[in-house]
């Protein structure tokens, strides 16, 4: 009776590997063929032509520099809540750049204007550009320059602030150094809403997410549910750094810990990046993680959300 048994567990083991193997496929290269991206790659200057069309859109990102080193970034889309735009983030490129110029910058805060920090996405802009061409484009593009800006060489902080970061919005958070929370409303929130809207982060932010808070679980978790997150819940996630109650108290805390001499705080800064920079396996993640994205940007579940014009607020 045991032979039998052994002998039929031995013929399910072989089975399961036919099946595997059909067609020189296992199941994992069966699932990266069948639902993945398989159009055309892009280099940064050829997602950054594919996606001109849509530069026109609304809203802006502004720089001022203060005299103390501080650089303040502005998502400026008052009449979405600052929702991001392609051009709002070619501009962020573009400060990004300057900023790398500006040799005595010792940190910076970004925010948004009229009292919110970002709802998101564009979602008309985003029906406008829904294929999965544009959203491997757009991973591509907007990757980069969240890559570029996580490693400017100054320390750099999000204040989320109003009904908060949800989306695209706490993409964005997450390149920076620390995140600050607004304590006055009960109401603002950070929310990685992504599969609400039928897609998954395509901007670095989910590896980004795994160091910040330390474990793929709670990562897993944070995508899964897509709650709306308390400054308090994020503070015990390890996602947000702190409360404020108003931009110049975020500029208080940040200038705490810039105290030092620019070049040392510059050197701090790079020193830390070294040990965290991308190597083979990480940007075999990051492609992998466009491929996966690129067919939910514009597939049944997307567009079904963007339809139904889904609001990120609590």
């Amino acid at each position: 009776m045991f032979r039998r048994s052994i002998g039929k567990s031995l013929r399910l083991n072989r089975a399961s590997k036919l099946t595997q193997m059909e067609n020189g496929q296992t199941p994992n290269e069966k699932y990266l063929h069948d639902f993945t991206y398989h159009g055309k790659e892009y280099s940064v200057s050829e997602a950054k032509e594919v996606l001109s069309p849509y530069f026109d859109g609304s809203g802006s990102v502004d720089l001022e520099k203060d005299d103390n080193g501080i650089a303040k970034i502005c998502l400026n889309n008052p009449r979405l809540k600052n929702a991001i735009s392609v051009k709002m983030m070619s501009d962020l490129d573009e400060i990004t750049d300057k900023l790398y110029q500006w040799t005595e910058c010792k940190g910076a805060i970004l925010y948004g204007t009229d009292g919110n920090f970002c709802s998101g996405g564009d979602l008309k802009l985003a029906k406008k550009m829904n294929n999965a061409s544009n959203g491997y484009a757009m991973s591509v593009y907007f990757g980069h320059i969240l890559d570029k800006f996580k490693k400017l060489p100054i320390i750099t902080v999000a204040y989320i602030n109003g009904t908060g970061a949800f989306g695209g919005g706490a993409e964005v958070t997450t390149a920076c150094d620390y995140r600050l929370m607004c304590n006055v409303a009960d109401t603002t929130g950070i929310g990685f809403v992504h599969s609400k809207m039928g897609i998954v982060p395509a901007w670095g932010s989910t590896g980004r997410l795994v160091s910040i808070m330390g474990g793929a679980k709670k990562v897993l978790d944070l995508l899964l549910e897509a709650r709306t997150l308390s400054a308090a819940e994020a503070m015990d996630l390890g996602l947000v750094d702190g409360t404020v109650a108003t931009l110049e108290d975020a500029g208080a805390w940040l200038s705490g810990k810039i105290s030092r001499d620019v070049n040392v705080i510059r050197a701090i800064k790079r020193t830390v990046l070294c040990y965290d920079d991308d190597d083979d396996s990480k940007a075999e993640a990051r492609e992998l993680e466009r491929r996966i994205f690129a067919p939910l940007w514009g597939g049944t579940a997307n567009q079904a959300a963007l339809q139904l014009r889904l609001k990120h607020n609590r």
